[in-house]
């Protein structure tokens, strides 16, 4: 059996046409939120995410609102 080799990921801080355009979207579309947890939790975070068929981004999103719901916050 042949080894496959990894593509490499290295950053040499070279962004693709795609990737500037993908940024300058995001950065107009979205907020961001820097959330930070104990080390160690984030892995308990991900794993939950994974189990509920989720990303980390949507997990953490969803629980915001489901909160602001149950708290009578405006979430439309």
């Amino acid at each position: 059996m042949e080894e496959q080799k990894k593509p490499d990921t290295k950053n040499t801080g070279k962004a693709t046409a795609a990737t500037k355009a993908k940024n300058n979207f995001n950065s107009k579309a979205y907020d961001r939120l820097y959330p930070f947890v104990k080390a160690g939790e984030k892995v308990k975070i991900e794993r939950a995410a994974g189990k509920a068929g989720q990303s980390l981004n949507d997990y953490i999103v969803t629980a915001i609102y489901q909160r602001m719901k149950r708290e009578g916050h405006d979430v439309e």
